[in-house]
């Protein structure tokens, strides 16, 4: 799988009920409604298969040059590199020079003749089987795990996925969030813990793209939302946050930063662009489930950003991902 393209109605900004508009206040049942009616109208898509960094003054080219030079011979193993984020990961990763090998159902390069994706090593297979995850993970010194899926088989909307999902992949009927999502992700964990390790070594970093809906539970209005919330978008955040517990009590091997961002978008993701304006207004306006959007290219940098810096670790929302941005410039 790849990740997912389309995520409808991630909000996760902290807010106190009291300091929301009276306007807002006052119209609590609309607003459930409205996330009801927008959650499930769509969300993101990707494809198949915290703490915030402080402020760094630096010049932008030398410091690529630099970790350019500190990366070379760094292995990056990126579960579903040829979808919508995945590719600009597995792009952005070999620019920094990281030796890049893609997993995926398909095992294709997405963009073929281009400089850098033509260098990462595409590996066909199915991240689902513990033992092709375990073997490849015992190559590499990092992981992203960039597959999703937005509708799986027992939504009822799977081809709605011909249109949300960033590589064009569909699900078959074995395809549920918690084979394409969870157990995908604890292959992984499962891989790294299972590696021999040197004594002292550092935790392996593992970069996770989550939802904004996974956090919910600790916004204003969140929980209230999410219980009128379709079942398949329940079923959705289950798998997810499954994933991100698993990774906070691996925090001995594993450097975990989980990603959470809203809408994810890029000029040429057409079916998306209407609805940005929308999201960062509400955003704006102060509504505390609804997160500004990210581009693709924020999104990525931010992930490989998060790969160079050891210091980077836990959830990351939009605000965290565009300063991590500013690393890579």
């Amino acid at each position: 799988k790849g990740l997912i393209t389309f995520h409808f109605f991630r909000g996760i900004a902290p807010c106190d009920r009291k300091a929301m508009p009276r306007r807002l206040r006052g119209s609590f049942p609309a607003l459930i409604a409205m996330a009801a009616v927008a959650a499930m109208a769509a969300k993101w898509s990707t494809g198949f298969a915290g703490g915030a960094p402080g402020n760094r003054r630096v010049d932008v080219q030398q410091a690529a040059e630099e970790e350019s030079n500190s990366n070379g011979g760094r292995r990056l193993l990126v579960l579903g590199g040829n979808g919508f984020v995945g590719r600009e990961v597995c792009r952005l990763a070999v620019q920094r020079g990281f030796q890049v090998t893609s997993l995926s159902r398909r095992g294709e390069n997405p963009e073929p003749g281009n400089q850098e994706l033509d260098q990462v090593n595409w590996v066909k297979g199915n991240a689902v089987d513990a033992g092709v995850v375990s073997d490849l993970v015992g190559e590499a010194d990092a992981v992203v795990h960039a597959i999703g899926l937005l509708f799986d088989a027992n939504s009822g909307l799977t081809n709605l996925n011909l249109i949300v999902s960033g590589s064009g992949s569909t699900p078959d009927d074995t395809s549920t969030y918690d084979r394409i999502t969870r157990q995908t992700a604890f292959n992984l964990i499962n891989g790294i813990k299972g590696k021999l390790r040197m004594p002292f070594s550092p935790p392996t970093p593992m970069m996770f793209v989550s939802a904004a809906e996974a956090g919910w539970p600790d916004v204003a209005l969140g929980e209230q939302v999410e219980n009128v919330a379709p079942a398949w978008l329940k079923e959705y955040l289950v798998a997810k946050r499954a994933v991100e517990g698993e990774l906070r009590s691996s925090a001995d091997v594993i450097r975990a930063a989980i990603f959470r961002p809203s809408l994810i978008w890029s000029w040429t993701k057409f079916d998306v662009l209407p609805v940005i304006p929308v999201f960062n207004l509400l955003n704006a306006i102060g509504v505390p489930f609804v997160d500004k959007t990210v581009t693709v290219s924020t999104l990525s940098k931010a992930i490989v950003a998060a790969l160079e810096d050891e210091s980077v670790s836990g959830v990351q929302r939009f605000p965290e991902m565009e300063e991590l941005e500013k690393m890579i410039g």
